[in-house]
């Protein structure tokens, strides 16, 4: 009843185009023709409120007593979701590395395959990120527990997500490359049924014209070379003196710091960032250094590779060698440790304590 209730809830404030989204998947679920598609895409711009409209239709699923499985491509966005969870999760299991003719490691006859089975609907959000590998391999396996040849063994199924911006990361992969990734440009998506959302229901007054802007970017009406607009460039040019110079950051809470985050083009320029905001925080600055060393009992491997070496580098998804920090910093875990209790890759944390060993840290 309480999942009814939310559904219904949410009925009463969407608008027409979330309301025909969800009840076409709605009449597919539980009115199917043959005419009718079972693969949906949900398509829509930053602020359409795409998460609502899934939110809208798990609960009335599950209102209705039946099962809904609902995932994600990355910690954060699950977190938004109803029971969310990583697409690699142990919802699919799907590998870590892939190719065109990867499989899933999920068994037949067990209770995370029995799930599947029982589903009526499974929610996809942020799938443009996702690689088409990934899709192939959940189609292998889904048509293998169904045993049906339909695609995704004939499941309802609604991805979502925005093509306008990130695409699947390709490591020193080419445009086309990239593009060539997306489940847009394989043979599955024309089995998907798109729907469109176009009403921007987030952004203030104060934001639509840069909301409009991205829009415009996002569609390619702006060719290759893009002039940024005049509220695009601020009236102080340094970030740190932009977002922080109202602050006092000896009596500053973390709500104060909540809404605030200057974004970067590299890691190194986002870390030279942090070390000057850093030095404004009072407090004694804890160091952490990492401990590397290679993989191998090759000598010649322990002389080419040096400790030296080691340390200078800062692969994608680890912090720096010397990690800097202060109580009341902020920091971002960088794996997905309990996406149930929204601690995932992404999440913000407040630093409370630093310990020779530990780290404490609440959500922010």
């Amino acid at each position: 009843m309480e999942e009814q209730s939310k559904a219904n809830a949410n009925i009463e404030k969407i608008n027409s185009e979330q309301r025909y989204a969800v009840y076409k998947v709605l009449h597919a679920i539980y009115e199917y023709q043959t005419d009718m598609p079972k693969c949906f895409f949900l398509d829509g711009p930053a602020g359409t409120d795409k998460t609502f409209v899934y939110s809208t239709l798990l609960h009335a699923v599950r209102g209705k007593g039946d099962q809904a499985i609902s995932v994600a491509s990355t910690g954060i966005a699950a977190t938004l979701l109803s029971g969310g969870r990583t697409a690699h999760s142990s919802i699919f299991k799907i590998p870590l590395t892939l190719n065109a003719t990867s499989t899933c490691n999920l068994k037949p006859n067990t209770s995370e395959a029995k799930i599947l089975l029982d589903a009526k609907v499974i929610v996809w959000d942020e799938a443009p990120m996702t690689h088409v590998h990934a899709f192939l391999a959940v189609d292998r396996l889904l048509k293998d527990l169904t045993k049906c040849d339909e695609p995704f063994g004939g499941k309802i199924i609604l991805l979502g997500g925005d093509f306008r911006q990130v695409l699947p990361v390709i490591l020193r992969g080419s445009r086309s490359l990239t593009v060539s990734s997306c489940i847009k440009k394989h043979r599955l998506w024309s089995d998907f049924f798109v729907m469109k959302l176009t009403e921007n229901m987030s952004a203030f007054d104060s934001e639509k014209e840069f909301a409009s802007w991205l829009l415009h970017v996002g569609e390619g009406e702006s060719g290759e070379k893009i002039q940024l607009p005049p509220f695009c460039y601020p009236e102080i040019q340094d970030p740190v003196q932009q977002l922080f110079s109202d602050i006092d950051f000896k009596t500053v809470t973390p709500e104060e710091l909540k809404g605030r985050a200057i974004l970067t083009v590299t890691n190194d320029l986002s870390m030279q960032i942090n070390n000057r905001v850093l030095e404004c925080m009072p407090g004694n600055e804890v160091i952490y250094e990492s401990i590397d060393n290679i993989v191998s009992n090759d000598p010649q491997d322990q002389v080419a590779y040096t400790e030296e070496f080691l340390n200078s580098l800062t692969p994608t998804g680890m912090p720096p060698h010397k990690l800097r920090l202060k109580p009341g910093a902020i920091i971002m875990l960088l794996r997905n440790l309990a996406p149930s209790k929204g601690l995932c890759n992404g999440t913000r944390l407040i630093v409370i304590q630093l310990q020779k060993n530990v780290i404490v840290a609440k959500k922010n």
